[in-house]
């Protein structure tokens, strides 16, 4: 069984945000008895490695280093389409999952090995729908600073926790706690997402932990089987929250709708299944 690395090293940073997803990401493969490491050395590669690498280049050519430390390793690169890979032997360009690319994700996908990251849930399928809810909050949102003006406002109480800065990001057993303690989770998505049909990890945490998803993303509902519900201003959210509330038959329905889509298709053992077919172990 191979090793999984993230590298984050001075010769190749890993930018936090990316950093977190990673890790988020792997707790797949821990989940499937995998050794997971952050390195900060990149002497610490091995032939048995499956590294992770940002793309917070500190030196030119970072392939040809990274062959003369670990040739054999198996090596996945976030948008490395301004370097070269040529001597690497084993090397998968990854990516947003953008339904409609831009030109740069047209490009990585031109490439021989290459495969999209899925943003999912950070949870094992098995344990999905079976987290007790302890309702304290009618809304969360957690992420990027996206659509204030869409928090609903009295008598809805929760908690809006847009950030700009990473370091304030709340750490994924938080958001999950938050997310328990919430009737419905806010699916904000920036206008850039929207139009090239990208769709956050929130939408499926969300639903994963039984929130009823409200978002103004048309490519949110429908990569979820529209179980995510769409709104297009503050009072159309507000009213969704009115009517859910208000009928908690059907509330419970699109939950255990939420569930069922997420333990088949929306964690990330979902995404690193995409990687394990493409480097075939």
């Amino acid at each position: 069984m191979k090793d999984i690395l993230i590298l984050d090293c001075a010769e190749v940073k890993c930018p936090l945000v990316l950093l977190y997803v990673f890790i988020e990401l792997c707790q797949a493969f821990t989940d499937r008895s995998y050794t997971v490491k952050v390195v900060n050395n990149i002497k610490e590669i091995t032939n048995n490695s499956i590294v992770f690498i940002g793309d917070d280049f500190k030196i030119n050519n970072i392939g040809a280093l990274l062959n003369n430390i670990a040739p054999e390793a198996i090596y996945i690169g976030w948008y490395w389409h301004n370097q070269n890979t040529t001597q690497l032997k084993y090397f998968i360009h990854t990516y947003e999952n953008m339904l409609n690319p831009d030109k740069r994700v047209l490009f990585l996908k031109e490439q021989k090995k290459n495969c999209p990251l899925l943003l999912r849930a950070s949870e094992n399928p098995a344990c999905v729908g079976t987290y007790k809810k302890n309702i304290q909050y009618d809304f969360c949102y957690m992420g990027a600073r996206y659509c204030p003006h869409l928090v609903p406002g009295a008598p809805f109480k929760g908690i809006y926790h847009g950030v700009d800065d990473w370091e304030l990001f709340l750490p994924y057993n938080k958001r999950k706690d938050i997310y328990l303690a919430s009737i419905f989770a806010l699916g904000f998505q920036a206008d850039e997402n929207i139009a090239n049909k990208h769709v956050s990890q929130r939408i499926f945490e969300g639903l994963a932990y039984g929130c009823i998803v409200l978002t103004n993303s048309m490519p949110a509902c429908e990569q979820t089987n529209h179980i995510a519900v769409y709104i297009s201003s503050q009072k159309e959210l507000e009213d969704q929250m009115y009517f859910y509330k208000a009928n908690p038959v059907l509330l419970e329905e699109k939950q255990k709708a939420g569930y069922a889509f997420i333990k088949k298709y929306g964690t990330n053992h979902n995404a690193i299944d995409l990687f394990m077919e493409c480097i075939n172990i």
